[in-house]
């Protein structure tokens, strides 16, 4: 009886393991997402690698071509769809976050801008 014990308290220490894999996160990587990067491309050197070395409430995220730790950002189930289509003219954003669109609509980036859309499944 003992084995056994100890072989499920095995097992259950190999499944909690894997629960970041499972929910869609890398190990150390920390919920939420990054904030939509407008800015314009700056020649700094990356200040963090991973979210682990960032602070409290902040991720490691790509902004003005290097990564840096922001504050992270709600984010919705789901991904946005691709838009393969490109813009003739100046971007015009719709929104800037996810929750700036109602129920479980995403803010995506679209072709002239970013907008509200129902998420991709899987």
């Amino acid at each position: 009886m003992r084995i056994q014990s100890i072989l499920l308290l095995v097992a259950l220490l190999a499944l909690g393991s894997q629960v970041p894999a499972a929910s869609g996160r890398r190990k150390g990587e920390k919920y939420g997402g990054c904030p939509p990067d407008d800015k314009p491309c700056l020649s700094v050197p990356d200040q963090c690698t991973g979210d682990s070395q960032c602070p409290s409430g902040k991720k490691c995220c790509s902004q003005a071509c290097f990564r840096q730790c922001v504050p992270r950002v709600l984010v919705k189930r789901g991904s946005c769809p691709e838009d393969r289509l490109r813009c003739l003219s100046p971007a015009q954003h719709l929104c800037n976050h996810d929750h700036d669109c109602p129920r479980g609509k995403r803010c995506c980036p679209g072709a002239c801008g970013r907008d509200c859309r129902n998420p991709a499944r899987g």
